[in-house]
Order: structure tokens, then sequence, then C-alpha cells
């Protein structure tokens, strides 16, 4: 008992202690030290930070630039730096836009003693030791990028590094975090401009599974302008995407073959729900449906008059329908158990199953527009009358039936069967003013009278 009475208080002292002995030394570590940051900064100057900070820190106050090529397109200096001598900066014109990631030639001057950091292999490998603590009086000048090497493709992190000496694949492909899981590595392939800084040579290296022969090129140091490209292999873990929608049991992004049906996809989601509607069911492609038409894009900027009929007819027509819609009866499809009506489903298809409403939309220029309930033996008119019949401002011989499953415009007749979905459409009186009509009767007349008086001249 007195044993535990006694170790109580002991341990509270220790820790008093310890807790004093922190405190002290966390204020020795924080002695205010002055660097200054030169070069390749957005606001060089005189830093104030501690001896517990890095180089990083001072080159974060500064405002280290993000280097671009652009920046580094100047004429080769009398004295080249080493390992680069034999590369023309002003080069590589194709990539004059890419961010280059660089910070690889930073120069820490320390009472006299110069040292360069490669602070990208800190940010990427975690190597503590290019990124060192500061000290009163250091100097971090940050030099331009001189050269660049390029690695695209299949890897995570591609696109320009800032080059120096002694650079190989190893570790540019370090740098970028190595290849992603569907690299082709027996495919990489080299890019090395010659003398003339025109043509280049493509050299194929073969790095799958670190071959013997693989090592070799892997250790074999890189020039400066070289461009590796790590291409991917298409067939990895190849899978179509479609997604389900609408009214069926389960819906969501399903992945498939290259040989699945839509009948297949119907059974994986469920099957259609009791409230489905199979018959205006739609399967579309999105990828086709977003391309750009050019012919569309074209039209839609001219006006009627501009136009020609079958322009105009076009316009029209692309504007009511879905493009990628692929013409197919879902309800035909499922009934036979995809004997008929099945498609062999591609990439980015997507399969739309609506509620069924039993009904016809009445819309425009009637007394009281909204659905009405559908009857196989109603025709147009009865559905018109149910909606309360004409409104005074409807156009004369203007009403259409919009077809919901195609999209189509067409003239009611008693011979045209109404479907679940249709809408009927009464479009308003096209409203006239006396001045237009003066001036379509003037723009006649003076028509007439240019032919009557050119037939008079022959």
């Amino acid at each position: 008992m007195k044993t535990k009475q006694l170790l109580l208080p002991a341990i509270l002292l220790l820790a008093m202690v310890s807790a004093c002995l922190a405190v002290e030394l966390t204020t020795q570590n924080l002695i205010p030290v002055s660097v200054s940051v030169t070069g390749d900064v957005a606001k060089p100057g005189i830093y104030t930070l501690t001896t517990m900070s890095r180089v990083s820190e001072a080159l974060e106050l500064a405002e280290l630039k993000a280097s671009q090529l652009s920046a580094i397109r100047q004429p080769i200096p009398e004295k080249p730096v080493s390992g680069t001598s034999m590369f023309r900066i002003s080069a590589p014109v194709d990539t004059a836009k890419t961010t280059v990631f660089g910070h690889r030639n930073i120069t820490l001057t320390r009472q006299g003693q110069k040292q360069v950091l490669d602070l990208l292999r800190f940010q990427r490998l975690g190597d503590i030791s290019q990124n060192p603590y500061l000290r009163d009086g250091d100097v971090i000048t940050v030099n331009p990028v001189q050269a660049v090497i390029t690695l695209q493709g299949s890897v995570r992190r591609p696109g320009d590094y800032e080059f120096k000496a002694g650079d190989t694949l190893r570790n540019l492909l370090a740098f970028a975090l190595g290849p992603l899981e569907d690299a082709d590595l027996s495919k990489v392939m080299l890019f090395r401009y010659r003398e003339n800084f025109i043509d280049f040579d493509k050299t194929e290296l073969d790095i799958h599974e670190y071959s013997e022969k693989a090592v070799d090129y892997l250790n074999r140091e890189l020039h400066p302008g070289d461009r590796i490209l790590v291409p991917a292999n298409s067939e990895f873990r190849k899978a179509y995407k479609v997604q389900v929608t609408g009214k069926v049991k389960m819906p969501g992004l399903y992945y498939i073959n290259d040989n699945t049906t839509l009948y297949d996809l119907m059974v994986m989601c469920g099957g259609p729900t009791k409230e489905a509607d199979l018959n205006n069911s739609f399967v579309y492609n999105r990828l086709v449906s977003e391309n750009f038409d050019p012919d569309f894009d074209r039209l839609s900027r001219y006006s009627y008059n501009q136009m020609t009929w079958l322009e105009y007819s076009y316009l029209r027509t692309k504007t009511r329908q879905l493009k990628g819609k692929y013409s197919i009866n879902l309800e035909k499809c499922w009934d036979s158990q995809g004997k008929d009506a099945n498609l062999v489903l591609r990439d980015g298809d997507e399969l739309f199953v609506p509620e069924l409403i039993n009904g016809v939309w009445v819309a425009g220029q009637v007394r009281y527009p909204g659905l009405v309930t559908w009857d196989k033996n109603l025709k147009w008119k009865d559905y018109l009358e149910s909606a309360g019949g004409y409104a005074n401002n409807r156009k004369s011989q203007g009403t259409r039936i919009i077809r919901v499953h195609s999209g189509n415009w067409i003239k009611p007749t008693d011979k045209v069967q109404i479907n679940p979905g249709d809408i009927i459409f009464v479009p308003d009186k096209e409203e006239r003013y006396l001045w237009d009509d003066i001036k379509d009767v003037v723009l006649f007349t003076s028509q007439i009278l240019t032919i009557l008086i050119a037939l008079r001249t022959f």
C-alpha cells in the first residue's frame, strides 16, 4: 500500500519533468532564421522561418513557379549545362503548353558550401536528404529548367520532367510513380532526336517482367529531349458498360461482354416491374448520341429563309428524334424470351423503361388540356371532345398527333390508331398584324408588276 502511494507522486513528478524538457527543447528548436530565396520564383526575397523549417517551406513562401516549357525557349548558352550540349531547347514545339515537373536543380548555399537539391525526389520518392532543415543565412537559388525528357502513356504521372545528367528510365518511371495496370511494358517506345534536331530514331524497349535485357535498358542513361511512350493494352480487363433506368426491378450500371444481348440484360436487371411500359421503352447509345453532328450545327445557325425545304425538314427531324436510338421492340423481345427483336449490346448503351401511362395527352388550344384515359376504341376526335373541344385561338387544320415512341408528327385521320402516351397537339392561331399584311400585299404586287414588265420587254 505504501509502495503504491509513493509510486503515484513519482509518476506525476516524472511527467512534469518530461513536459518541461519538451517545452525547453521545442523553444530551443524554434529559433528564428533568415533565409534568402532567389531565382525562378514568383516572390524572391528574404524570409524568416525557424530551424524546424525545411527548404520546401521557404519555397512555398516564395511561390515556386510551375515551370512552363515556354519559359525555357531560349538560345543555347555559351557554356551549356553538362549533358545538354547536344540538345537544342527550341526543338520540342509540340509540347509548348505542357507543365514541366521541375524543381530538380535547386542550389542551397550554406557558409560558402553549395549543395544541389532535387526537390522532386523528396516530393515523389520521399528522399528527405533533398529537403534539409534551414539554417540562418542560407541562400536558396531555384535554377531555371534547361532541358526536359517526356514520359507519356499509361503511367500515373505522365508529363515533361526536368532533365538531369544521369537520368535513367528506371528513375523516370519512379518519378512517374510507376506504370498503370494496363501498361504494355513489352512495347515501350523511346524517341530520340538526331544531331540535326529534325529527324529522330525510334527504339522499342521490352521491359516486361524486368528481364536481363530490360535491366540494361532501365539503367541506361537518357538524353535531353528523349520521349518515352508507355502504351496501354486496350484489351486489359476489357468490359462494356451499359446503364439501365426506369421501371425494372434492379436498375443500375452493368458490365457486359461483347456478345451480351438486350434480353440477357433484362434478365440481369430482374425484368420489368408491373408498372413498366415495354411498348414505349427504348435503347440508345450515349456515345453516338453525343457525337458532334456538323450538319446539324451548321443548319442550327441558319434562319428558316436560308434553308432549303429538305434542310429544314432534316433540322426539324433531328430536334424531334433521339440520335443513337435503336429501332427495337422491347415488348416483343421480352415476350419471346429473346427470340425476336433481340439486340447485341455495345459499350455506352442505355436502356430506359418508362412507367406505363394509360392515357393520351391532349395539349395546346383545347378547353381543358391534359391527360385523357386511353381507350383502344376511341379516335383522335373523341380525345379532343373529352378535353372540352377546340379553344377559340386554335389554328385551323393544324392539329397533329405526336408519336411518343418515334417522335414523328402525323396528320390525324380516322384510320390512325391512337396509342397510350401519344400526344394530340393543337397549335395556336398565327397572329397577324395589319401592317404585316400591307407589306405582304405590296411585295406581292411589286413582284407581279416586275414579271409583267419583263414579259412585255420580250
